[in-house]
């Protein structure tokens, strides 16, 4: 496999002790991050995940983890806030950042490759991409057509955007996410908010969605057209296979 990551349930979603040799064995503690590069996680279990015991194994301990102390409902888009005060903070020093969902993905190679492919493919964020058209995007019908256009130019008809693994530069970033946050923060306000599967009606979501919405990657394929080509998705998978 070509993949710089692995983020694929029936792949990972074994003991680390079977996966980690398995696709990892030829690089244990032989792999560093480089310089320019952060690697970002966030969960917020009292457990090490399967990236953190992978990055560990294959001789990186230089990431950054978030563990936000979330009261009530979990909700994705918290993702999106922890990354924007780390980057609005000036903790983070480096021009790139690589962000990988901390307890089904497996680091397999270089990360510095995942700079290489930014590079390659001539954009400032190129996201993962999945099959999964999850909840949401029925509510969004001019945004995933463009999605499916663009997908069909590029020969990967079906695919879309997924946020669990990406990597951008820091600039870049920052400019998505402000913007990007602008939806989240209404959540709380149920005159603006039907929470996903509190109905199957259309009707009952605000014409304002994704405002108010709690799935980040909701949000970021929303986005996509505005900031396309500048954003991009990881169509060859290169990057990460979902």
């Amino acid at each position: 496999m070509n993949h710089l990551i692995i983020h694929r349930g029936k792949l990972v979603n074994n003991p680390p002790f079977l996966i980690l040799p398995l696709l990892c064995g030829q690089v244990k503690g032989k792999l560093r991050c480089p310089p320019e590069l952060t690697i970002l996680l966030m969960h917020n279990y009292e457990y090490l995940t399967k990236m953190e015991l992978c990055l560990r194994y294959v001789g990186i301990d230089n990431y950054v983890v978030f563990r936000p102390q979330v009261k009530g409902s979990w909700r994705h888009t918290i993702k999106l806030e922890m990354i924007y005060n780390y980057l609005t903070s000036g903790a983070c020093k480096t021009d790139y950042i690589l962000y990988c969902d901390s307890d089904d993905a497996i680091l397999r190679d270089d990360p510095g490759r995942a700079i290489r492919y930014l590079e390659e493919e001539n954009c400032d964020l190129l996201v993962s991409c999945t099959k999964f058209i999850g909840r949401g995007y029925e509510y969004l019908p001019r945004a995933k057509a463009w999605a499916d256009n663009i997908a069909k130019e590029q020969g990967y008809p079906g695919w879309y955007l997924n946020a669990g693994v990406f990597v951008g530069r820091r600039a870049f970033l920052y400019e998505v996410l402000e913007i990007a946050l602008a939806y989240a923060r209404d959540y709380y306000n149920p005159a603006k908010h039907v929470p996903f599967g509190d109905s199957n009606n259309s009707s009952e979501w605000h014409s304002a969605f994704p405002e108010g919405c709690s799935s980040d990657q909701i949000i970021l394929r929303y986005l996509y057209p505005r900031f396309y080509p500048r954003m991009k998705i990881d169509y060859t998978q290169r990057l990460a296979l979902k």
